[in-house]
């Protein structure tokens, strides 16, 4: 793991993560070129190499909310760069927003400076800046509620002399950037001058001088009730560390790295504790702490998508609380990624997870104990992003996807062009869908808090590659589970929506159906899985349809029955059981059909469609047997049936086989034919 951001991050400087949080001036330091710090400015003398100033006042790995900086020149020329340099790691690898002025306009680039090349991921164009006029550029996160763009991040300049705004463009962190780590100042001229150089970087109160635990340790958290569960962090090496919590004490002695871990005894339901953890002279003081049911909650835009967006109530409620990680990729482990437990109320529930807070309302609801959901999600990922990397290595279906990775990797060494669209840009190294690194920067810091299962919704960046999704999802799962050391740690998921707008594979016949088919077969591949069943809850057009209460109830009665002996609750939509082939028919059973199977909107069974040995498919007629378990299909198209698909379609309404909770069946095929998505790998 990398612990040092460059040479002078040492472990300790660890005393403090924001030196300007205690009113002290950012500590400059100048990693390239030569720069002239002042009351009337920050000037950089720029020579044959740019400048690169430092802010040295952070930890590598601290989050930040909002950085501005005003900036004047004295001179246009066109082609001479300067902007804010951003997660520095030393000076040939760092991000830049660089402001370059060009004929006619004002260029506003997003780069990263690695292996001796800038590789450029966003740029947009506003008015001509003028000589001796002051501006201001800011990086600030978007608001709870934004209509205009959903992306998490605002770039502005600002004309500082009459407030005009000449740029104010949404971003995502794709490379990444933004929020976490060392910034600094940036110029391949010397006609800038930077002041006011401002950054809001809080002070955690898990950090205190050489002790230092991650940020899921914080104010306000969750633990999990019942069960010994572990604390962890950081401190000198060798140190002792004490830690009392709940009327019970703890020591441990950190190892020669200064890693530590405590394992609490099994605690009861409660609120308002607070634990405190001392090694020396540092002591950090966690306040507010809870003590109930925890959940992680994983995947990309369907589970990122916010309460505001969806048709989940707003509701406020103390006892339910949500974590939820910087959005952060890194080639490497992290210790910690930011992050900040929020309880539930009117100024926070708008920006959560809805399917996470919905889930989170049902447990709180028939359990009446704390609630806290851990959210690890980024929009647009594939699920190679979100695994260990280490697991592609020697499978011989997964080994391509590492090979393109090193591939990419030598090829910016050497200077040489990268893919970086659609589809091979997840496997370059250095953003958001390298695989492996949203587990490192989002997941593995987060490895072993006590947690009773895990929540999963992505598959919409990977539905253009069904047959490799099913060899990657039961590998995603285990080593999930090996790595909390929990070999039956629950896992539930949602198969995909319904949708047909063109795009993220829906272009292609059969894609969806194919992957939600994959899926399905999770739950005959590994115990103590459960999956939510979605497809009628889709839009044609939109791949974030806005029903997310209804999927997060679900979740939620798959853990209130599996986890918490709710046994009065139907758990599952009906799952394809089995099929046999006899008198011109397909006759299928089912599980989790509750007290039997009917067609949901009152109207003949749907949906269905049969195939003979020439693998033509025909619409099928269906009922559901007396026995209120199976369904009978026929065609007259068909006489002598081999293979039977429900649902199989991006988007449908028509399937309409339901159990008794009005839970729909899961969509299947029972055919091993070759799809135009078997060879996408």
């Amino acid at each position: 793991m990398k612990n040092t951001c460059y040479g002078f991050v040492l472990a300790a400087v660890l005393a403090l993560c924001s030196a300007a949080a205690y009113g002290e001036a950012p500590r400059w330091e100048t990693l390239s070129g030569k720069w002239q710090t002042g009351a009337s400015g920050i000037v950089p003398e720029a020579g044959e190499q740019p400048c690169l100033l430092v802010d040295r006042s952070g930890l590598w790995d601290c989050e930040w909310f909002n950085l501005s900086v005003n900036f004047r020149l004295s001179d246009v020329c066109a082609g001479a760069g300067f902007g804010v340099a951003l997660h520095i790691e030393n000076k040939d690898d760092y991000h830049l927003l660089r402001i370059t002025p060009a004929a006619g306009y004002t260029a506003l680039q997003t780069l990263r400076w690695q292996y001796g090349n800038f590789r450029m991921w966003q740029e947009a164009h506003f008015p001509v800046l003028q000589p001796e006029r002051e501006y201001n550029l800011s990086i600030v996160r978007a608001p709870v509620v934004d209509r205009e763009d959903w992306r998490p991040w605002k770039i502005v300049v600002t004309d500082n002399a009459d407030g005009t705004v000449l740029l104010k463009i949404g971003i995502e962190n794709h490379m990444p950037a933004f929020g976490l780590g060392v910034t600094g100042l940036y110029a391949a001229c010397d006609a800038v001058t930077f002041t006011d150089y401002s950054l809001d970087r809080p002070v955690p109160e898990n950090l205190a001088g050489n002790l230092r635990l991650p940020m899921v340790f914080s104010d306000g958290m969750v633990l999990q009730r019942g069960r010994r569960v572990p604390v962890w962090g950081r401190a000198a090496a060798g140190a002792s560390v004490r830690l009392t919590f709940a009327g019970k004490s703890y020591k441990t002695r950190a190892d020669s790295a200064g890693d530590w871990k405590i394992l609490l005894r099994p605690l009861a339901a409660d609120t308002g504790l607070v634990m405190r953890v001392v090694s020396g002279k540092d002591t950090a003081t966690l306040r507010d702490v809870a003590v109930g049911e925890v959940w992680f909650a994983s995947g990309q835009s369907n589970m990122e998508m916010k309460v505001w967006e969806s048709n989940v109530p707003m509701v406020s409620d103390p006892d339910i609380r949500l974590f939820v990680p910087f959005q952060w990729s890194s080639q490497e482990p992290v210790f910690t990624a930011g992050g900040r437990w929020q309880k539930a109320d009117s100024e926070g529930v708008p920006r959560w997870s809805a399917v996470s807070y919905a889930f989170a309302q049902e447990l709180k609801e028939r359990l009446g104990v704390p609630v806290g959901v851990i959210g690890a999600y980024f929009g647009g990922t594939a699920i190679e992003s979100w695994m260990p990397r280490s697991e592609l290595v020697e499978d011989p279906v997964t080994k391509p996807i590492h090979d393109r990775f090193v591939q990419s990797i030598h090829q910016l060494e050497n200077g040489l062009p990268v893919e970086e669209r659609f589809p091979w840009c997840w496997d370059v190294a250095g953003q958001r869908h390298t695989p492996g690194d949203l587990f490192n920067g989002m997941v593995a810091p987060l490895i072993p808090y006590g947690i009773s299962g895990i929540l999963w919704y992505q598959g919409e960046s990977s539905a253009s590659k069904a047959r490799q999704y099913g060899h990657l999802f039961p590998m995603l799962v285990d080593s999930w589970r090996e790595r909390w050391g929990d070999p039956a740690l629950k896992f539930y998921f949602v198969q995909l929506a319904g949708y047909d707008g063109r795009e993220s594979g829906s272009e292609i016949e059969s894609a969806w159906p194919h992957l939600r088919d994959v899926q399905r077969r999770l739950l005959d591949r590994r115990e103590n899985t459960g999956m939510v069943v979605a497809f009628h809850l889709g839009d044609s057009l939109n791949i974030h349809p806005p029903y997310k209460k209804e999927v997060g109830a679900r979740l939620a009665n798959l853990a209130l029955h599996d986890v918490y002996g709710f046994k009065d609750i139907v758990r599952s939509s009906p799952l394809l059981d089995g099929v046999e082939y006899r008198d011109g028919a397909a006759v299928l059973t089912f599980r989790e059909t509750a007290d039997g199977l009917s067609s949901g909107d009152g109207k003949p069974l749907s949906g269905f469609s049969v195939a003979g040995e020439d693998r033509r498919f025909h619409p099928a007629t269906a009922t559901v047997d007396p026995d209120g378990v199976g369904v009978t299909v026929r065609s007259e198209a068909v006489p002598s049936p081999v293979a039977v698909r429900y649902g199989w379609a991006n988007f449908t309404r028509e399937a309409n086989l339901v159990n008794s909770a009005g839970l729909p069946a899961a969509p299947f095929r029972t055919d091993e034919w070759p799809l135009p998505t078997d060879d996408d790998l």
